[in-house]
């Protein structure tokens, strides 16, 4: 759990090996009292780009740093954030600013390094200059599977992704888990809710493997089949599946809960609801999709593009409005709101006071995180203020500060799992023995 350098200076983050969505405890002792010190972390993406974090601390009369209960004085964030170290991970000064981190081989862990360095410093002196005085340092690993989960690649008729499994013998409650226009497949959060004993299901619909590279628009099929695969698996609970989806995904999930009765609980994450950019087609008949005006794109100050803008008026949007009425499904909303690529949290509302209107018979709500930005993850994944974008071959605002992004990721990972656990298995169509034993399951996990 620690390194102790000649100094006697000791870091210690415990625990030093564990699941991504754990919070770890850092302490530096050995220290003099009053002595100026600077924490730093460090850690690269499966592309090989550098990020990097740093806050400046001063140890108490003990000459020692409890960053659990003292307030950072500087760097990267300041007050007190006990995952800053993490939370505000950045790419270095090297690198391009406005890098997202990704984490494609979810089997193998992330790995940071934190140190302890003599003295307030730059990120651009942590960075470049070799010849600080370093006092302490420890490896840190950060998994995304626990032992006995497994990865399943799946090619499924058309279908392809992966699906993540807990540990056990099932049955688990089953998840379709979407992403939004970076295509491909991402695995992080599918690999990250099987610990957490969901099955889930890592669907790809776009640029990857056979899958067309761009799409114009989406069928419906392809979805249900998707459903279909998990519904026939012998460790999934038959009674109904889930469905999550951030930005695009959030439209394609809400799609999936609108037009497949098998889809009893939804979750989207600063989506829309209504399709976007690409229609829906649906037994023959195509729902179009509202378009982005961009000619109402602005630029920020710091010169990224801000989409928000584009999104058209609600008024133009309800042409396009998905049959959501005819849903057996219940609705979760996470919205930032600081969301400064779509206006999400107007949207949930709205599509909540559509609900209301018609008399919906089953659960939904919004749930709003102050600060918090386009990009709602799983706890502790690095704050991404900008990126570039495809869709507008640009960096884009996806908004949200540090300490509040990385507040409202913990506290939406919660709401989801616990939303989804009740739908899916608390008041699942389930004979008592099963239900007791996934609680159970749940319980030691």
């Amino acid at each position: 759990m620690c390194s102790t350098s000649k100094e006697g200076v000791i870091l210690s983050v415990d625990p030093l090996s564990c699941l991504h969505d754990e919070p770890v405890h850092i302490k530096v002792s050995g220290l003099k009292p009053g002595q100026d010190v600077t924490l730093w972390s460090s850690m690269r993406d499966v592309r090989n780009a550098h990020f990097v974090s740093y806050a400046h601390y001063r140890a108490d009369g003990n000459g020692e740093i409890d960053v659990d209960e003292m307030k950072s004085l500087g760097g990267q964030y300041e007050g007190l954030m006990p995952m800053g170290l993490l939370g505000t991970l950045v790419p270095a000064p090297n690198e391009y600013k406005y890098t997202r981190f990704f984490k494609r081989d979810v089997e193998n862990p992330n790995v940071v390094t934190v140190g302890v360095y003599d003295g307030h410093i730059s990120i651009e002196a942590l960075c470049l200059s070799e010849d600080l005085k370093l006092l302490s340092s420890v490896i840190h690993k950060r998994h995304y599977m626990a032992p006995g989960v497994q990865r399943i690649p799946v090619r499924y008729g058309k279908v392809r992704g992966s699906l993540f499994l807990p540990p056990g013998d099932g049955p688990f409650p089953g998840i379709v888990d979407m992403f939004g226009t970076a295509g491909g497949l991402l695995e992080f959060r599918s690999a990250q809710l099987a610990c957490r004993g969901f099955a889930s299901l890592a669907l790809a619909f776009f640029n990857y493997e056979d899958l067309p590279k761009v799409v114009e628009e989406f069928d419906i099929a392809y979805f249900e089949e998707a459903v279909e695969y998990l519904l026939k698996h012998k460790k999934v609970l038959g009674h109904g599946v889930g469905v999550i989806g951030t930005s695009k995904g959030g439209d394609l999930a809400v799609s999936m809960a609108a037009f497949i009765p098998s889809v009893i609980a939804c979750v989207t994450i600063n989506g829309f609801f209504a399709p976007a950019n690409q229609g829906m087609r649906v037994k023959g008949f195509l729902y179009p999709p509202f378009k982005w005006d961009r000619n109402r794109v602005v630029m920020n100050d710091d010169g990224v593009f801000n989409a928000k803008l584009s999104i058209p008026p609600r008024t133009d949007i309800e042409k396009f409005l998905l049959p959501l009425e005819k849903s057996r499904s219940a609705f979760l909303f996470l919205v930032g709101s600081d969301d400064q690529n779509v206006n999400a949290e107007f949207q949930a509302r709205w599509a909540c006071k559509y609900l209301a209107q018609h008399n919906y018979r089953h659960d939904y709500r919004v749930e709003s995180f102050p600060g918090t930005g386009h990009l709602i993850e799983p706890p502790f994944s690095p704050h991404c203020y900008a990126s570039f974008q495809h869709t507008f071959m640009s960096a884009i605002c996806w908004g949200g500060s540090a300490k509040y992004h990385t507040l409202g990721q913990e506290k939406a990972w919660k709401k989801m799992q616990d939303f989804l656990w009740h739908h899916l298995v608390e008041k699942g169509r389930v004979d008592n023995e099963t239900h007791l034993s996934s609680v159970a399951l749940r319980s030691h996990l």
